[in-house]
């Protein structure tokens, strides 16, 4: 059955959302992939707050026209390809090489980062990076650790003085 061109445009004004509103996404091509896979793959994705979603490739092709990205990113979105859209890309790409890893039909094509066109070999270097939360916990902890020096060395400073006027005050007794 054909879709009605008002059907067509709003799936296209609802895609091209999606294209503005993600920091990061990543193309794959799940041919191959059983439905129980791909379901398992979306809720995993859920998880990180990212969605996945399978859409033609000449509406991702116009897509990509209508935000003038003009580069290889278009030769991606040849064969089965699925779309996944995320906010937090680092936990999303994590999800998807730990699947692609366990499910060896599942290959991720590449993606579209922060206003850049990623390759394969960039997508697996950001997989191996620390999400924002570890960093920041690393950092935490890096800033902590002179102030929690500090006042170690400030409260035995403090003990040893109440230890030197504990002994005097004993000695005058």
């Amino acid at each position: 059955m054909a879709v009605s061109k008002k059907k067509k445009k709003l799936i296209l004004d609802e895609t091209l959302k999606k294209f503005q509103d993600s920091n990061g996404i990543v193309i794959t091509n799940y041919q191959g992939l059983t439905v129980a896979a791909l379901n398992k793959l979306r809720r995993e994705l859920e998880k990180v707050g990212a969605t996945y979603k399978v859409i033609k490739n000449t509406l991702s092709k116009k897509i990509l026209d209508e935000l003038k990205i003009n580069s290889n990113l278009k030769s991606m979105f040849s064969g089965v390809t699925g779309i996944v859209f995320c906010t937090d890309y680092i936990k999303a790409i994590k999800v998807l090489t730990d699947f692609e890893k366990k499910n060896k039909v599942f290959k991720i094509k590449g993606g579209f980062i922060e206003k850049k066109v990623c390759l394969l070999n960039e997508i697996i270097e950001i997989s191996k990076l620390s999400s924002k939360e570890e960093l920041i916990a690393k950092l935490v902890v890096l800033l902590n650790s002179p102030l929690q020096k500090f006042v170690n060395i400030m409260s035995s400073q403090q003990k040893g003085l109440v230890t030197v006027l504990k002994s005097i005050a004993d000695k005058k007794k």
